[in-house]
C-alpha cells in the first residue's frame, strides 16, 4: 500500500512532462507558419512595376501624350483606366468589345481613340489637373495599383524680357540698378540675372511680386538688379548683362545689354590715370598731387572743387600779369631816362655853342626842349605810379 502511493505520483509527474513537451512543440509549429506568412514575400502577385510618363507642362493648344507602363509577368490585364481628378476619362478592357471607351469631360479636352491603346491615351487640348493611371490584373488575383502625375497647361509669354535702368556707360565704383521684367504668361516666368554669363548670387538680387493681369488670368514677374562694379566685371572694357526668362522646360528666352567702361579724359602727362578715377574734391588729399600743373587738371563747369581750382588759378595768372608789367614799366623807365638826360645834355651843349643861330632855330630847340620835358615829367610819372603798384602788390602778396 506504500509503495502504490509513492508509484502515483512519480506516474503522473511523467505524463505532466510528456504533455508539456507536445505542446511545446505545437505552439513552435503555429509561430513558424506565422513567420512564413508575415515575413515571406507573396510570390503568386504578378502585377508589378506600374509607371506613368506625363509632361509636366504643355503649351496651350498643343496635344500630350500620357503613358502607363506596368509588368504582369504570367498574369493577365483585365483593365487600365485613366483618371483627371476623381473623374475617369478613358478605360482599357481586352476582354470586352470595344476595348477602348471614353466618358465625356466636362473640362473641354477630348481623347482621340486612333492613336491610344493599353499603355498610351492621346489627349487633345489638354487642361491643367493631377492625371492617374489604375492597372488591374485579372482574376484570381485582380490586383490593382494607381500611379499618378501632374501636367500644366502654360500660357507663353509673346515677347522676350525686357531689361530696363541700366545706362550704356558706367565707372569703377558706379552702381548698376536696374529691372527685368516678363511678357504676361501663365505661371509666371522665372527669371535669372547674369555677369558676363555667370549667374548673379542672391544677395545682389530682389524679387518683387507677381504682377497679375485678372482679364485674362496672366502674370508677370520682375527681379531687380544691385551691384558696385568692380575691376573684374570689365573685360576689355566691357561688361555684359544677360536676363534669362524660363518657364519649365517648354520656354527659354534671354535678353541682354552690354555696358562700356566710362574712363575719365585727361591730357597725356605722364601721370597714373587712377588720380582721375574719383571726384575732384578727393585729389588735393592724394599723394603726389601738383596743384601748379595745369596739365592735370580736368574742368567740370558744375563740380564745387573744380570752380575752387578755376579761381584760384585766375588769381594767381592775374598777379604773374601784374609782375611782369611793373618789371616791362621798369626797364622801359630806365632806358628811357637815360636817353632823355643825354639828348637834355647834347641841346645844352649845342645852344651853347651855335649863339648865333636864328631865331627860327632857337624857335626849334626850345619847342624840342619844351618836348623832352614833358616827356621826362611823364616818365616821372610813371615811375611813381609804378612805386605805388608795386606797394599794392606786396601788399596783396603779405
Amino acid at each position: 500500500m506504500a509503495l502504490h502511493n509513492f508509484s502515483t505520483p512519480y506516474k503522473l509527474g511523467v505524463h505532466m512532462k510528456r504533455k508539456c513537451r507536445t505542446t511545446q512543440a505545437t505552439w513552435r509549429k503555429i509561430l513558424l507558419l506565422v513567420g512564413i506568412f508575415f515575413f515571406i514575400p507573396d510570390t503568386s502577385t504578378a502585377l508589378s512595376n506600374v509607371s506613368v510618363s506625363i509632361p509636366s507642362a504643355v503649351k496651350r493648344g498643343d496635344n500630350a501624350i500620357l503613358i502607363c507602363n506596368y509588368n504582369l509577368a504570367n498574369d493577365n490585364l483585365y483593365t487600365v483606366k485613366w483618371y483627371r481628378g476623381r473623374r475617369e476619362f478613358y478605360r482599357y478592357t481586352p476582354k470586352e468589345n470595344p476595348s477602348l471607351k471614353i466618358f465625356p469631360a466636362s473640362s473641354g479636352y477630348t481623347v482621340d481613340i486612333s492613336e491610344s491603346n493599353a499603355t498610351h491615351v492621346f489627349i487633345r487640348n489638354p487642361t491643367s489637373g493631377k492625371y492617374s493611371c489604375e492597372v488591374s490584373a485579372d482574376a484570381p488575383t485582380f490586383d490593382t495599383i494607381v500611379v499618378s502625375g501632374e501636367m500644366e497647361v502654360v500660357e507663353l509669354p509673346t515677347q522676350r524680357p525686357v531689361i530696363t535702368g541700366i545706362h550704356s556707360r558706367y565707372r569703377l565704383g558706379d552702381i548698376i540698378n536696374g529691372n527685368c521684367s516678363s511678357d504676361f504668361s501663365k505661371p509666371a516666368a522665372n527669371l535669372t540675372w547674369w555677369i558676363n554669363d555667370m549667374q548673379v548670387p542672391p544677395h545682389s538680387l530682389r524679387t518683387f511680386g507677381i504682377q497679375r493681369h485678372f482679364t485674362e488670368n496672366l502674370e508677370s514677374a520682375i527681379m531687380e538688379i544691385n551691384f558696385i562694379i568692380t575691376p573684374q566685371h570689365f573685360i576689355k572694357g566691357r561688361l555684359k548683362l544677360k536676363c534669362t526668362a524660363r518657364i519649365y522646360d517648354i520656354y527659354i528666352q534671354e535678353t541682354e545689354k552690354l555696358v562700356e567702361e566710362d574712363r575719365p579724359r585727361i591730357l597725356a602727362s605722364g601721370r597714373s590715370p587712377e588720380l582721375n578715377m574719383y571726384p575732384f574734391g578727393n585729389l588735393p588729399d592724394a599723394e603726389g598731387f601738383d596743384e601748379n600743373n595745369e596739365l592735370y587738371f580736368t574742368h567740370y563747369n558744375n563740380h564745387p572743387s573744380a570752380a575752387v581750382g578755376t579761381t584760384k588759378l585766375s588769381c594767381e595768372s592775374q598777379l604773374l600779369t601784374a609782375a611782369a608789367a611793373l618789371l616791362f614799366l621798369t626797364a622801359i623807365n630806365r632806358l628811357l631816362g637815360n636817353t632823355i638826360e643825354d639828348i637834355i645834355q647834347v641841346a645844352r651843349r649845342g645852344r651853347q655853342i651855335k649863339t648865333k643861330t636864328n631865331a627860327t632855330e632857337n624857335k626849334a630847340c626850345l619847342q624840342n626842349y619844351q618836348l623832352y620835358s614833358d616827356q621826362k615829367e611823364s616818365e616821372r610819372t610813371i615811375c611813381e605810379k609804378n612805386k605805388l603798384l608795386r606797394k599794392r602788390i606786396a601788399h596783396r602778396l603779405r
